[in-house]
């Protein structure tokens, strides 16, 4: 019973004080919750580290050593490795989690002797009659409590906070921004958009990979073709709801062209990056816009267009870029956005 009220106030207490509610940092204080008991063969961390829990038992008192200031030191120097190469806060949950739990047993009829090796025992609350004890009433509110905080936790820090998540949820505009703008550099970001099209009014239910921004809308594919959201895109959306997804990175490289053919730099980048989506975004000066052979679709994204000699292009594909500029000489400077892989 002990052990469970442990890992719940350990729990609660580490991810209010992280702002974090993941498995990971969840994991790590209960971990760290159990470690006190260590000292005795018959608690649950005991009876999975006999051996140790054995040796300990044989040579110190119950909620002496292990329950102490000193013990929680070695824990975060020993476990120092997850803050150097993994996480920092997977660290701080670790010994947080012993010492809330140390500090916890403070409260019961023994107490604990938190500066070993000087024999004090510290317990909290003057009246002995009020002090908890194992499987007694009182352990049992402690428990109610800390659930509560538990779940008051994970509820506010899930998805970035009670009204962050609401507003995820139901789709609006700034916590979509706040999903893509936290996750764009690290992960695939997809849009779950119902709504409709702007041609036809044609409706649209669907999931789409995020391309990009542009402007305060969004570029969108299906795997097929390429859209804008918004009322001067292709797709107006009654609702979107931005979804990371797998990890994935994506990085600009500009490039320049001084009346050249373009061809040469563009396959050198499809070589550089095989199998990597490329998209390209800017304007260039060609020297025979009239060979350029654009054909509008009002149900896409124009990617690329001509307007006079100028060649204007927003995520359109390597591949598309080379077949229209085939044989052109240009100026000027363009964005080449690479993904690591593709999203759909």
């Amino acid at each position: 019973m002990m052990a469970l009220t442990h890992a719940t106030i350990a729990g609660s207490v580490v991810s209010l004080a992280l702002g974090d509610c993941s498995p990971l940092v969840l994991g790590c204080a209960i971990l760290g919750s159990q470690l006190p008991d260590i000292d005795t063969s018959t608690s649950l961390v005991g009876s999975a580290a006999f051996p140790v829990s054995r040796w300990i038992e044989a040579r110190y008192p119950h909620r002496s050593i292990t329950h102490s200031f000193l013990a929680t030191g070695a824990i975060a120097l020993l476990s120092l490795p997850l803050y150097l190469y993994v996480d920092w806060k997977l660290w701080v949950a670790l010994w947080a989690g012993h010492l809330v739990s140390i500090f916890s047993d403070t409260f019961t009829k023994q107490g604990v002797q938190l500066f070993y090796p000087v024999p004090v025992w510290c317990v909290r609350g003057l009246n002995p009659r009020r002090r908890l004890t194992t499987g007694g009433p009182g352990e049992y509110w402690v428990l109610a409590a800390a659930v509560a905080m538990l779940v008051f936790s994970f509820y506010t820090y899930t998805g970035g906070g009670l009204i962050f998540k609401a507003s995820q949820t139901f789709g609006i505009k700034s916590a979509q921004e706040r999903i893509y703008n936290e996750n764009a550099g690290t992960r695939h970001v997809y849009a779950n958009i119902q709504g409709a099209r702007t041609s036809d009014r044609t409706p649209v239910n669907g999931r789409f990979w995020i391309l990009g921004k542009s402007g305060s809308e969004y570029v969108v594919t299906d795997g097929k073709q390429i859209y804008k959201t918004g009322e001067t895109g292709q797709i107006v959306a009654s609702r979107l709801i931005a979804e990371p997804g797998a990890f994935a990175t994506s990085k600009v490289y500009t490039l320049v062209f001084d009346d050249e053919n373009p061809l040469t730099t563009f396959k050198a980048l499809a070589e550089k990056f095989p199998n990597q989506p490329i998209y390209l975004t800017g304007s260039l000066q060609v020297d025979a816009p009239e060979e350029i052979s654009i054909t509008p679709n009002p149900n896409v994204l124009d990617t690329s267009k001509v307007s006079g000699s100028t060649y204007q292009q927003e995520f359109n594909s390597l591949g598309r870029a080379i077949a229209q500029l085939n044989g052109q000489y240009v100026t000027g400077q363009i964005q080449a956005k690479v993904f690591s892989s593709k999203g759909l």
